[in-house]
């Protein structure tokens, strides 16, 4: 059934941000677990992925904390210790051999994912869409960071 909306001007982009974060979270939730990956584990292998020499738990929850807060952030990493992904080495995590094998796993999940979402969407609507939606969350006061 599709019924009539509004004109996209007369909508509240808040509506539509929080529908599509949903969305994308819940669709991103259900893919990494197909491959027994939970999204804040995708966080941490991933910024792994990015500092080959490793980072240090507050560095590591500084970043990605933003994400979901401080302390999913912190059972991610205890997970993926135990799961054997990752290791403390010298003060810092790094990922083993089977976390590098199941980033890779997670990574094309996440490729898939990101070329279902970009469906139809040019490079310039998108960096216009991030624009937007950086210029908004500005305009009300709050504050956004992504690495």
């Amino acid at each position: 059934m599709t019924r009539e909306m509004q004109p996209p001007l007369r909508q509240p982009i808040g509506f539509w941000t929080v529908r599509a974060g949903e969305a994308i979270g819940r669709r991103t939730r259900s893919r990494l677990a197909d491959v027994g990956v939970a999204q804040p584990e995708w966080w941490v292998l991933h910024q792994l992925s990015l500092h080959p020499a490793g980072l240090d738990d507050d560095t590591m929850i500084a970043t990605v904390g933003p994400n979901a807060g401080d302390g999913t952030i912190l059972e991610a990493i205890d997970s993926a210790l135990g799961k054997r992904w990752i290791e403390r080495r010298g003060g810092r995590l790094r990922w083993t051999e089977m976390g590098r094998a199941q980033f890779e796993v997670a990574a094309g999940v996440q490729r898939e994912l990101e070329a279902e979402r970009r469906q139809g969407i040019s490079d310039d609507e998108y960096e216009t869409t991030i624009r937007v939606l950086q210029r908004t969350i500005a305009n009300v006061g709050g504050d956004a960071w992504h690495w």
